[in-house]
């Protein structure tokens, strides 16, 4: 029972059978040199068996085979001067072409072989690498979990903290009467707006770039922002069609800061225009105003985090989301003449339908 399983498994293993295959063909080769180019005087056809032979082991015994191609030749020579009396110059030049065929086949597998094992080494190496950064990935996704938990419990008592605290300040305005503190109570209260404000702002910029950005249509986005228009009496017009840009998800923030900052710095705003331009560098959304305009020296400056009148957080909040996806924004209205706000598609980042 030993013996045939150990029968089989030697059977099964290829290095053996590819030793049994060449040590078969070396065999034949010998009793084609002994008999048919011996016995017979053919000497020329049978030879190229001796080609198969060393090809063969070429390939799984890399330059060894040259050993055999050796052999060959030499027997071929050996038996070609028996034969003829004569040393064979022909069967010297078989012999030859024989052995460089060897070594050719045998080099270019080991180099081969060598590359190779150089690929699996890489590979071995990047699955190290791919297990190493799906943990650090786990491991971030759990952090980032547990920072978002606490900055969201954070917010929620600060929020409740402001709230009880602005309405300390509306009692406050109600039963003071000296006008000098009521001046004071205003910019306290301004004060606790802002920062009410600003920890909105936290939780907005928290998620940027949290989700996949997506293709969304530009008029659906405006048409959810009409209601503050309409109150403040303002009439948008929009002429994107079925313009669709590929954004952050936060998309609709981007044009809920635009309406924000020409309803509070555009003094007289009426009308608000969105259009858009094709241009060689892609396609430019316009967003345009009929208020007071931004000053040429603060063109630039009105995009950096905490310029201007209130938080100054929410037009960086807007260049920082259109960023995302490799949009960007910038100002050239005149002043006095109202905003105009260009915000940068590229190629491949917009379509229609």
């Amino acid at each position: 029972m030993n013996n045939r399983v150990a029968t089989d498994v030697w059977y099964r293993n290829p290095a053996n059978l590819k030793l049994l295959a060449v040590v078969l063909l070396v065999f034949i080769g010998i009793f084609l040199e002994c008999i048919v180019h011996y016995r017979y005087g053919i000497s020329t056809v049978y030879t190229h068996f001796y080609y198969l032979i060393v090809v063969i082991a070429g390939l799984w015994y890399g330059r060894k085979a040259i050993w055999i191609a050796l052999f060959f030749g030499t027997l071929h020579i050996d038996v070609s001067w028996l034969a003829q009396g004569t040393f064979p110059f022909d069967a010297l030049i078989r012999a030859l072409m024989l052995i460089i065929v060897a070594g050719l086949i045998g080099t270019v597998v080991e180099q081969m072989k060598k590359y190779q094992d150089r690929v699996l080494v890489q590979n071995y190496e990047l699955k190290l690498v791919n297990v190493q950064l799906d943990a650090s990935q786990q491991a971030f996704v759990v952090a980032n979990k547990k920072l978002k938990l606490l900055s969201s419990i954070t917010r929620h008592d600060i929020r409740n903290q402001l709230t009880a605290l602005l309405a300390y300040i509306e009692l406050s305005k109600i039963t003071v009467q000296d006008p000098e503190l009521k001046k004071i109570i205003d910019k306290e209260e301004i004060a606790a707006n802002n920062i009410l404000h600003q920890i909105e702002f936290t939780k907005t910029y928290e998620d940027i770039g949290v989700k996949t950005p997506q293709w969304q249509n530009v008029a659906q986005q405006l048409s959810h922002l009409s209601a503050p228009l309409e109150q403040a009496g303002v009439q948008i017009s929009v002429s994107t069609g079925d313009l669709q840009v590929y954004a952050d998800p936060l998309l609709e923030k981007v044009f809920e800061n635009l309406i924000d900052n020409s309803l509070r710095h555009g003094e007289h705003v009426h009308t608000i225009e969105v259009r858009y331009e094709k241009r060689d560098t892609g396609l430019v959304l316009m967003y345009k105003d009929d208020g007071a305009g931004v000053p040429d020296k603060d063109k630039q400056k009105i995009f950096e985090k905490g310029f201007g009148k209130n938080t100054g957080l929410g037009l960086f909040l807007t260049r920082e989301i259109l960023s995302i996806t490799g949009l960007s924004i910038r100002e050239c209205g005149l002043f006095g003449s109202g905003v105009l706000f260009e915000i940068l598609v590229p190629d491949g980042s917009f379509q229609f339908g």
